[in-house]
C-alpha cells in the first residue's frame, strides 16, 4: 500500500517504510524526490559515500559540533535520529555533529534506462 502513495514521509529506521519506498522504485522509476524520512538516511551496503550539500550555514553551539557554510559538502557517517547527524565537512576535514535540517541529498544522477519491455 506505501508504494503506491504519491509522496512517503516516514522513518526510514522502519523496515516497513524502507520496504515501501522499494517498491515505490519498482512500479515509478527513480522515486528519490517523492519521499522523505523522518530519522534515518536511505542507505544501502556497499555503496559510495553518502554526501549532502549545506542549505544553511552553522557555527557550533556545542563541543562536538563543527562549522559548515552554505554550499558546503558534508559527508554523512549516520543519523542520530535526535536532530544531528555524524559528518565531515569536506572543504575543511573538520567532522563531529550537525544539526542534520541544514542539510539536503546531493544526488548523484545518471541515465539509466527502465526495462518497460519486461
Amino acid at each position: 500500500m506505501l508504494s503506491h502513495c504519491d509522496y512517503l514521509v516516514c522513518t526510514f529506521s522502519s523496515q516497513v517504510c524502507r520496504m515501501g519506498f522499494e517498491l515505490m522504485q519498482v512500479r515509478r522509476g527513480d522515486a528519490g524526490h517523492l519521499f522523505h524520512s523522518l530519522d534515518d538516511i536511505y542507505y544501502y551496503g556497499g555503496q559510495h559515500s553518502h554526501e549532502e550539500i549545506a542549505t544553511l550555514s552553522h557555527k557550533p553551539l556545542n563541543e562536538g559540533e563543527f562549522e559548515f557554510q552554505v554550499g558546503d559538502e558534508i559527508g554523512i557517517a549516520g543519523n542520530h535520529w535526535d536532530g544531528f547527524s555524524k559528518g565531515v565537512n569536506r572543504r575543511t576535514g573538520q567532522s563531529g555533529l550537525y544539526p542534520s535540517y541544514k542539510t539536503r541529498e546531493n544526488w548523484r544522477i545518471v541515465d539509466f534506462p527502465l526495462f518497460n519491455d519486461l
